[in-house]
C-alpha cells in the first residue's frame, strides 16, 4: 500500500509539472538583476520539451536555455554548452513571473521579474522564432573589427558582421585599397542580405532554443610581394561535415585585381567557386608515382575537382572532399611547374620559376 501511495503522489506530480511548464510558454519581458531582458520559452512538440532562450535589450544577444528532464530549474548555456546561470522560476501568477538566477560557481544571485508580452501560438508556431522575440534581434548589426595579427610579417585583421568575415590587409598601395574594398563586399551590405540569417536563427531558436550560427573564418594562406591568397571557411550550423566548405581568393597586390590561378594552367575555376578538375596531362603527371591505399583502388584517381594554391615551395592541388577518403593532396615543386604552364601562368609566376641558365 506504500508503494502504491507513493506511485500516486509521483502521478499527481507530474501534471502539475508540465502544468507549471505549459504555463511559461509564451515571449516575457522584464529585468534580470538590474537588466532589462526579454526571455521565450517554446511550448512542448516545438522541437524540445524544454527550451527557451533570452536576451539583454541593450545587447541583443540570445543565450539559450533548457531544462533536463525531470527538473524543476533551468539553466543557461554559451556557445561552448558551457553553464553561466541557473533559473529557478515561480508558476506565473496574472501574467506575471518571479524568481532567481544564480551563478553556477560564485552562487551570486539576482532576482528575476518578468511580464507576459506575447502568448504562445501553435506548435507550428515556436515561440523563441516569434516575431515578438525576434523582430528586435533583426536589427542591421553593427561591423566587429577585430586586432590585427600577423601572416609571415605581414599585418592583418578580421572583419565581421552577423555570419559573415573577411580580411582587411594592413599594408600600403593603390591595389592594397582596391583589394580591401572588394574583400568588404563578403560582407552583407544591407538587411535584406540577412534574411537567410535572420531565418536560419529563428529556426534554432524555435527549435531549441539555441541561435545556431555557422563557424566562418577568413586568413591569409599565401602572402608574397606579388600576390595574395585567402582562404574563406564555412561550416554551415546543423550540416555536419556536410556543411563544411572552402573558397580561396587570389590577387595580384600590384593591379589589386583578383585572378583566377586555374588560368595559368590552361582551363578555368568553376562558376562560383575556385574550384576545377586537373588538366589531363597535369593529372597524369601528378598521379604519375601516386600510390594509392588499397581501400580506393575503386576510386579512379584524380576524378573529383581541385583547390588551387600558391605555397612557398610550390603550387598546391587539394582535392574537394567527396565522403570516400580517398581524396588525394599535391605539392608540386616550383622547379617542376613550368611544363604545365600556359604564358599567362609562366609570367605570374615568373618571380617563382627557377631562372634559365645563360648558355656561354
Amino acid at each position: 500500500m506504500r508503494r502504491l501511495a507513493v506511485c500516486l503522489l509521483s502521478l499527481s506530480i507530474m501534471p502539475l509539472a508540465m502544468a507549471a511548464d505549459a504555463s511559461l510558454q509564451g515571449v516575457w519581458q522584464g529585468t534580470l538583476g538590474g537588466a532589462d531582458i526579454v526571455a521565450c520559452f517554446n511550448q512542448p512538440g516545438s522541437g524540445s520539451d524544454s527550451s527557451g532562450s533570452y536576451y539583454y535589450t541593450r545587447y541583443k544577444a540570445p543565450i539559450m536555455l533548457s531544462k533536463d528532464q525531470g527538473k524543476t530549474a533551468w539553466k543557461e548555456t554559451d556557445a561552448n554548452n558551457q553553464v553561466t546561470g541557473n533559473w529557478s522560476l515561480n508558476p506565473p501568477q496574472g501574467g506575471n513571473i518571479t524568481g532567481s538566477w544564480t551563478h553556477p560557481k560564485t552562487g551570486k544571485s539576482l532576482p528575476v521579474a518578468l511580464r507576459l508580452l506575447a502568448a504562445a501560438g501553435g506548435l507550428d508556431h515556436p515561440t523563441c522564432a516569434s516575431d515578438a522575440y525576434n523582430t528586435a534581434l533583426e536589427a542591421m548589426p553593427p561591423l566587429k573589427t577585430a586586432k590585427p595579427t600577423s601572416f609571415e610579417g605581414r599585418q592583418y585583421r578580421n572583419l565581421s558582421l552577423a555570419d559573415a568575415i573577411t580580411v582587411e590587409l594592413l599594408a600600403p598601395g593603390d591595389g592594397v585599397a582596391k583589394i580591401n574594398a572588394q574583400l568588404r563586399e563578403v560582407l552583407p551590405q544591407n538587411k535584406a542580405e540577412l534574411a537567410g540569417y535572420f531565418k536560419a536563427r529563428r529556426q534554432h531558436l524555435g527549435q531549441n532554443g539555441w541561435a545556431a550560427e555557422d563557424e566562418v573564418h577568413a586568413d591569409p594562406t599565401y602572402w608574397s610581394a606579388r600576390w595574395v591568397t585567402i582562404k574563406f571557411y564555412r561550416w554551415a550550423a546543423g550540416y555536419g561535415s556536410s556543411g563544411i566548405s572552402m573558397n580561396y581568393r587570389t590577387w595580384n597586390l600590384k593591379s589589386g585585381q583578383e585572378t583566377d590561378v586555374w588560368t595559368w594552367f590552361g582551363t578555368r575555376a568553376s562558376q562560383g567557386d575556385d574550384k576545377s578538375e586537373l588538366p589531363s596531362r597535369l593529372r597524369q603527371a601528378l598521379f604519375k608515382d601516386a600510390v594509392a591505399d588499397p581501400e580506393c583502388k575503386g576510386d579512379y584517381p584524380g576524378k573529383g575537382r581541385y583547390h588551387l594554391t600558391l605555397k612557398a615551395d610550390g603550387v598546391s592541388f587539394r582535392e574537394d572532399a567527396r565522403g570516400s577518403g580517398c581524396e588525394e593532396d599535391f605539392l608540386l615543386p616550383y622547379d617542376k611547374v613550368a611544363p604545365f604552364l600556359t604564358p599567362q601562368g609562366r609570367a605570374a609566376l615568373s618571380d617563382l620559376l627557377p631562372k634559365a641558365t645563360p648558355k656561354n
